[in-house]
């Protein structure tokens, strides 16, 4: 291992824990102050990158909480590339593991994590063309649903919350159970008939078509599939 990786493992590893690494000291002039810098920069850094997506949560829990609720995180669950518009998925299992975080909190982490996927999700349009292989001469067990980059459904005490984007903004819904089984199966992967059959098996009153309109108007269908 070279003397320059050395250092940088030794500097890397004095940010993360905050004290001098052993025989870093001595290798240059002033070290200490500099890693105080580094340490109290990448504690704002950590704090404004959070507050970006987890806005609700630096309201309810303050400044000075949330500062050091970024700050743990940051030392837990290190940025891994440059955009750390692309940091804090892992916060809502981070917040879990903490005794005092009441649930809600962590279920609202979830869901502002999944409305911030949402709206970084690639572009997408409606494949028009491919509704064609809904005109009933094709098995629905040949063919699946593709649908919407960023489109998921968020897990919570109070039940799943869809989650999508409409217009360049996310937008979150709690469904009637049919369609979120629905939803279920189909981002299991499970072909168009599957989802189907499982759904109207637990709720024969599931109305396909309704959904469908709902789907190609909010939307949440991108294209239909042949398997």
């Amino acid at each position: 291992m070279s003397t320059e990786l050395q250092r940088q493992q030794a500097l890397l590893q004095a940010l993360l824990s905050g004290e001098p690494a052993e025989g870093l000291s001595a290798a240059a002039h002033g070290v200490k102050r500099g890693l105080q810098a580094y340490r109290v920069n990448a504690q704002a850094v950590a704090a404004r990158a959070l507050a970006a997506v987890y806005a609700p949560l630096y309201e309810e829990l303050g400044e000075e909480q949330f500062a050091a609720m970024a700050w743990a995180f940051w030392r837990r669950q290190p940025p891994v590339q440059g955009d750390l518009a692309r940091w804090g998925g892992g916060l809502a299992d981070f917040m879990a593991l903490q005794p005092q975080v009441p649930a809600t909190l962590v279920d609202q982490a979830r869901l502002l994590w999944a409305r911030h996927e949402a709206e970084q999700a690639a572009d997408a349009q409606l494949d028009a063309d491919s509704l064609q292989w809904l005109d009933g001469r094709h098995e629905a067990a040949a063919l699946s649903l593709r649908l919407m980059p960023g489109l998921c459904l968020v897990e919570r005490q109070a039940g799943p919350v869809l989650v999508w984007r409409r217009d360049w903004r996310a937008v979150s819904e709690h469904l009637p159970v049919a369609e979120t089984l629905f939803f279920h199966r189909l981002l299991a992967g499970l072909s168009l008939g599957e989802a189907l059959d499982a759904t109207l098996a637990a709720h024969p009153d599931f109305d396909f078509s309704a959904w469908l309109q709902r789907a190609l108007r909010e939307p949440w269908l991108q294209a239909v599939e042949v398997i």
